[in-house]
């Protein structure tokens, strides 16, 4: 079970996008996947292939298409090879019957209309928008219609590379934009990962559906019905991101070529959550508990519990009383005091005292007695442990082997009467300037990460045949070779996550969580002990690991962050309470593994478990959705109620083994 497997996906949109190849036995030629798709539309689908023609007409239609352009050549051409011909008869309707869109279809012959009578001549795009948004719009034909199709899985993979194209600079630009810049670091990476960037021409009419829409570059114009309204500008937005009183009858169109980011409310909910307004004003109340420096558990503890109050104001006058008294934020609207805005985001003190402050919108209210907490003492951690003078290799003296696993040794040597731990890693059969590159790499990884649950590293050694490090010594056993109970569990899964935590701020994937690469010493502490796959990097799509503990987006190869360490992590946990793994128990073949993680559909439970804030955990953990494993934050998940039940002062010492492992 603990194999490693590193494996490289083939691809249909690029060499970074694409679902890897999951049976040995799976042909390398390309699979038409629209015959294994379910087609909902009322649609036939003819037995036609393309010419030279037609792939020359779908690139230039593709080329000038606002999502499509960004697409490279390669690309491209990959689309081109997964489209279908068809044919929808003379007034028929796209969608007679169904209720979710499953194609998008470029028109080469004949004539549809929308509900707005607007006509898709051959060369228009028709149903990008539904499958961007979920939803069904009346299409008809007008008369006998030709259309290449693309189904939703092909579609999908091409706004995903898409996306991951633009992801850095969309983040940054996000970080800076109003309301966003209140979302914690885990949901601005979610809503990068998932905002579309799209490019009007002169003109051309917007997108103003059901999502919100962000000018990053250009101009436009918007309307109510047929009257102007306003121009919009760099940062500028438009339509609905939470609130419930959609806009009506509004248009938006280019003034210049104009860049813009779309956020469609289904995947806000998939990176957020429902109660997407809750979730907007938690997100206001957080950054400014943090600004007010209150400890990130105790913040948690006020969002999780709502030791909070809304109330709407409508040009209405604050209570002087609650001014004083409590901590207001403002999460909708303004307030207005002495000539001075206060805008979203800020919180009212009480600095022009008896004055009078005019409130509309939404003001979120703590009561002062939830602000009271305990003072938090932060001790200075002085490392005694510190190797002031660093050893000559020739000095260490070598005690033992202790473990040997492939082209890794673990080897106890002692250095001043001080035992460290060896690991040798053997100059094998790669080439050599990539084999650098990977230990440079390692190394620099365990210089920045500071975390006591980190096995402490001390110095790098190279020689002709292999590449050493050298390491703090922990007298413990593997954490795979323990027995725990309950306290003891929670306990490791929490020094787990304050690792995660710390990776995660260095954007650091371990790609390494699973009970081998963890020793536990006998007081209960756990310490991560080996990270020889881990990269620092925000996104990477190299498909490596343990089968039974790699998350579903690394299977995939649709690219991965910290966030798939955290599923690792909720996979640890199952193994710590039933002592074995949720998918792929009786499985070695890492593909069929493969298979069972990628197909599963909820979590299973032994009937025995009865825990169900356990249970909620792990769903939570071992959720196929990244962006709502660790919630907004790591102190929220540490704030989980399972740990609520953790009572430190009585976990017992482990008993020692005979064999001390490393």
């Amino acid at each position: 079970m603990g194999c490693t497997s590193s494996i490289e996906q083939t691809t249909m949109i690029s060499n970074k996008v694409g679902k890897p190849k999951l049976r040995k036995s799976m042909s390398t030629s390309s699979i038409i996947c629209y015959k294994n798709s379910k087609i909902r539309e009322n649609i036939t689908i003819l037995n036609q292939g393309k010419s030279q023609l037609d792939c020359q007409f779908i690139t230039q239609v593709l080329k000038k298409h606002y999502i499509f352009y960004q697409l490279n050549e390669e690309s491209i051409q990959n689309i081109i090879k997964h489209m279908f011909y068809c044919l929808i008869k003379q007034n028929h309707h796209l969608y007679q019957n169904i209720n979710t869109p499953s194609c998008m279809f470029l028109v080469d012959k004949g004539q549809l209309k929308n509900q707005n009578f607007t006509l898709f001549q051959p060369g228009s795009i028709v149903a990008e928008d539904n499958l961007l948004l979920g939803q069904i719009k009346f299409i008809e034909a007008n008369v006998d219609t030709y259309m290449w199709g693309l189904d939703r899985i092909q579609f999908n993979k091409a706004i995903q590379y898409i996306t991951s194209q633009s992801f850095v600079s969309n983040r940054a630009f996000l970080q800076q934009q109003y309301l966003f810049q209140y979302f914690s670091q885990n949901q601005l990476d979610g809503i990068a990962a998932n905002i579309l960037q799209v490019q009007y021409s002169k003109n051309q009419v917007m997108f103003s559906d059901d999502a919100y829409v962000i000018i990053k570059n250009g101009e436009a114009s918007l309307f109510k019905g047929n009257q102007f309204s306003k121009t919009l500008s760099r940062r500028d937005t438009y339509g609905t991101l939470y609130k419930l009183n959609k806009p009506k009858n509004t248009k938006v169109k280019a003034v210049v070529e104009t860049q813009c980011l779309i956020l469609t409310q289904a995947k806000l909910i998939e990176v957020i959550g429902f109660n997407i307004q809750k979730q907007i004003y938690q997100a206001i109340i957080r950054y400014v508990l943090i600004e007010i420096e209150l400890p990130g558990l105790e913040i948690e503890k006020i969002l999780e519990k709502e030791y909070y109050k809304l109330k709407i104001y409508n040009d209405e006058t604050i209570r002087q009383k609650q001014i004083h008294e409590d901590l207001s934020i403002i999460v909708d609207g303004t307030v207005n005091c002495e000539g001075e805005t206060l805008r979203l985001g800020e919180f009212i003190s009480d600095q022009f005292d008896n004055s009078v402050y005019i409130a509309n919108g939404t003001i979120a209210i703590i009561q002062r007695e939830y602000l009271y907490i305990e003072d938090y003492i932060i001790e200075e951690n002085s490392d005694d442990e510190q190797i002031k003078y660093k050893p000559r290799f020739s000095e260490l003296k070598q005690l033992q082997i202790m473990r040997r696993n492939g082209n890794n040794v673990i080897n106890l040597v002692q250095f001043k009467q001080q035992n460290y731990i060896l690991r040798q890693i053997n100059k094998y059969s790669q080439q050599k300037t990539q084999q650098d590159r990977r230990m440079k790499q390692q190394k620099k990884i365990l210089e920045i990460l500071k975390s006591p649950h980190i096995s402490k590293y001390y110095q790098f050694y190279e020689d002709n045949a292999s590449y050493y490090f050298l390491l703090k010594y922990i007298d413990g056993t593997l954490l795979s070779e323990r027995r725990l109970k309950l306290p003891q569990i929670q306990t490791a899964i929490l020094q787990i996550i304050s690792i995660l935590e710390v990776c995660y701020k260095n954007s650091v994937i371990c790609r390494s969580i699973k009970l081998d690469n963890f020793l536990i010493d006998y007081q209960g502490n756990v310490y991560l002990i080996n990270l020889l796959n881990a990269k620092q990097a925000s996104r990477t799509y190299t498909i490596i690991g343990s089968p039974h503990y790699m998350a579903p987006e690394i299977l995939e190869g649709r690219g991965y962050d910290c966030n798939s360490d955290v599923w690792s992590l909720g996979i640890c946990l199952y193994e710590l309470l039933f002592e074995q793994v949720p998918y792929g128990q009786a499985l070695d073949d890492p593909y069929q593994i493969y298979e069972e993680i990628i197909g599963s559909s909820n979590i299973e439970f032994p009937e025995s478990y009865k825990d169900e804030q356990g249970k909620s955990l792990m769903k939570q953990l071992i959720n196929k959705n990244v962006y709502q494993r660790i919630g907004s934050n790591f102190d929220q998940l540490k704030n989980h109620c399972w740990f609520s039940q953790l009572d430190i002062e009585n976990i017992s010492p482990i008993e020692p083994a005979f064999e001390l492992r490393c």
